[in-house]
């Protein structure tokens, strides 16, 4: 038998093992590709757009919401009457979030009252909601936030929505002539 036939078997089968070995490198490589890394998310929302709602929703409530005069793109809040916690008077945002995980909520207000502790935002409140029929509370902060003058504070959260998210803070006021301004309203989480 001629001397390159002889080898031949033994060429086949080192390229056989030559494709398998490389086969399987490549599915091994496959395999542990790594899933994108999640991005930190911090978004920022304008709260025009904020509706009063009272106990049976917008017919109740005890305030209006509207644009400020000074900048325009802040809200504020005139109680049309005096209202305690047991009125549970709801200012209302939508948040648009999508595919992101929410770690804190951020809220920039400011209460102009002659009175320190006398009106103030009493809790906040972040709902999730797929049907109309119900929805998910997320965030429930019942600490009051009483300082006069602009300030901004922040609730940490642990969830991921499924629905659309809504921003509720509740408010007392404990005069007519008091107002409440709310600022930026943001969101920080991450990416999913």
């Amino acid at each position: 038998m001629p001397h390159f036939l002889r080898h031949r078997p033994l060429l086949s089968t080192s390229v056989t093992v030559l494709a398998i070995a490389a086969l399987v490198a490549g599915l091994l490589m496959l395999g542990s590709s790594a899933a994108p890394a999640a991005v930190a998310v911090h978004a920022r929302y304008s709260p025009i757009g904020t509706t009063a709602n009272g106990p049976s929703g917008p017919a109740t409530a005890k305030f209006t919401a509207g644009p400020y005069s000074g900048p325009s793109t802040a809200v504020v809040l005139t109680p049309t009457s005096v209202s305690t916690e047991n009125d549970f008077q709801w200012a209302q945002l939508s948040l648009p979030s999508d595919n992101t995980s929410v770690s804190e909520v951020q809220v920039c207000y400011s209460i102009i009252s002659t009175v320190v502790g006398r009106t103030y935002i009493s809790q906040t409140r972040v709902t999730d909601m797929t049907t109309p029929n119900s929805a998910l509370v997320r965030l429930d902060d019942g600490t009051d936030r009483t300082a006069v003058g602009p300030t901004c504070y922040t609730v940490p959260a642990a969830f991921t929505p499924t629905g659309s998210m809504s921003l509720a803070l509740k408010v007392v006021f404990g005069s007519t002539s008091d107002r409440i301004l709310l600022g930026m309203v943001a969101v920080s989480g991450q990416s999913e």
